[in-house]
């Protein structure tokens, strides 16, 4: 009997604790506290390619700031103010709340991203967005099972991959300011 219930527990583990790691993952996101994740972000779209490093801070369900050397992305709800330090622009758009890209799927939200259990490596979970034709992957370190990788598939040569480097939990956090005299104002929201 003693085997029987070692073997059910084993069985338990193997079968439903795949689904643990990524629902861990969503339950820190989903705490009242701030997520800071220092992160590697990559694009490729066709032939142009773009990196860049930073801070991811996710603050609540669709409120998240990227913070890096170059630009800010700071979401809250249904608006998205892209700061661009190169160019000296801020740019303001509306949110679609039937859309989610990469960034939203970091900051917690699961709307419309149908996980997939078929992959044979117990530490990636591979997840479809139907309604936008997306597909990806969450990655998972085998050694402390958190979170190492999150990558997108957009369409044909467009891919979006965020490499983790460190997940903290953080207890202050200001929003960045910026002087809006020093920028040219672009406001997309229509």
């Amino acid at each position: 009997m003693r085997q029987f219930s070692l073997v059910w527990a084993i069985f338990i583990v193997v079968v439903f604790g795949k689904e643990d790691r990524l629902n861990n993952f969503y339950k820190l996101l989903n705490q009242d506290s701030i997520i800071k994740i220092e992160i590697n972000f990559f694009q490729k779209q066709f032939e142009n390619s773009f990196n860049s490093s930073g801070s991811f801070y996710s603050l609540s369900k669709n409120n998240y700031c990227y913070d890096s050397p170059l630009f800010k992305i700071i979401a809250e709800d249904s608006i998205m103010m892209t700061i661009n330090y190169e160019t000296n622009q801020v740019v303001y758009s509306s949110v679609d709340n039937r859309q989610v890209g990469i960034l939203d799927i970091l900051s917690g939200n699961k709307n419309f991203i149908d996980i997939e259990n078929d992959s044979k490596d117990n530490y990636i979970y591979n997840f479809t967005i139907h309604d936008l034709g997306y597909t990806g992957f969450f990655e998972f370190e085998k050694d402390t099972e958190i979170l190492k990788m999150v990558k997108l598939e957009i369409g044909d040569n467009q891919i979006i991959v965020i490499e983790i480097k460190s997940i903290n939990i953080v207890k202050n956090y200001t929003m960045p300011t910026f002087d809006k005299k020093t920028f040219e104002i672009i406001d997309l929201r229509g």
